[in-house]
C-alpha cells in the first residue's frame, strides 16, 4: 500500500494537473515551491551574488557542447536533446536575425552559457529543461523546490567542498507536470544554471 505521505503528494500533483489542465493550456504548469529558507528573487543586493547550489547532472558533460542557430522577428523553436534543453524565442523578441549560440558547460552542475553575450529581448525567452537525467533529492508535494540563477561569467565557478556557486539574480521555475520539464523565463543571454532552493533537497557533488 502507499505511504499516506506519498498518496497525499501524488493527489496534491494529479489536481494541480487537472485544474491546469482545465484552464485550457497544453502544459500542466506549477510553480516549483518556495520554501522559508529561499533567497528572495530578483537582481541580489549583494554584489557578489547568492549562494545556490546548482542541480546536478547524473552523467556530467565531458566537454562543452555548442549549437548554434538563427532567429528572426517571427521566432523560432530549437531543441537539443542531448543535453535536455529547448529554446523557444517568441515572435518580436528579436527585430532582426539574430545569430544565437548555446553551449551547455562540461562538469556535472547543470548549466549553460548564451551569446551573444548581453543580447536584450523585447519578449522573454523560454528556456525548458527536461528534469530526467537530473540529480533531484527531496521533492515537496512531488516538485522539486528550485530557482534559476544568473552568472555573468563564462563558467559557472562552483565551491570544490560545497559545490556552491553565486548568482547575481534569482528567477523563478516553472513545472511541467505532464512533460516532466523546468521552465524559466530570461530577458537577456549570458550564463544560467538552475539550482536546489534550498541546501538539502538535491544531492551533495561526487
Amino acid at each position: 500500500m502507499m505511504p499516506q505521505r506519498l498518496r497525499l503528494a501524488h493527489l496534491a500533483i494529479t489536481l494541480a494537473a487537472a485544474i491546469a489542465g482545465a484552464c485550457g493550456g497544453d502544459q500542466a504548469l506549477l510553480v516549483t515551491p518556495r520554501p522559508g529558507n529561499a533567497p528572495p528573487l530578483g537582481v541580489v543586493a549583494d554584489p557578489n551574488g547568492a549562494s545556490i547550489h546548482p542541480v546536478h547532472r547524473e552523467q556530467p558533460l565531458a566537454d562543452d557542447e555548442a549549437w548554434s542557430f538563427d532567429v528572426g522577428a517571427e521566432g523560432t523553436t530549437v531543441r537539443y536533446p542531448s543535453v535536455g534543453l529547448t529554446i523557444t524565442v517568441p515572435p518580436g523578441a528579436v527585430n532582426t536575425t539574430t545569430r544565437i549560440t548555446c553551449i551547455a558547460l562540461h562538469g556535472g552542475p547543470l548549466a549553460y552559457r548564451f551569446e551573444p553575450h548581453g543580447l536584450q529581448f523585447a519578449q522573454p525567452v523560454q528556456l525548458t529543461q527536461s528534469l530526467r537525467g537530473l540529480r533531484l533529492g527531496k521533492a515537496s508535494l512531488g516538485m522539486p523546490p528550485l530557482v534559476a540563477g544568473y552568472f555573468a561569467d563564462d563558467s559557472l565557478v562552483t565551491d570544490a567542498t560545497t559545490g556552491d556557486a553565486r548568482a547575481l539574480e534569482l528567477l523563478p521555475v516553472q513545472i511541467d507536470v505532464r512533460g516532466h520539464n523546468a521552465i524559466v523565463s530570461i530577458h537577456h543571454f549570458s550564463g544560467y544554471t538552475v539550482a536546489s532552493a534550498e541546501r538539502d533537497s538535491v544531492d551533495a557533488p561526487r
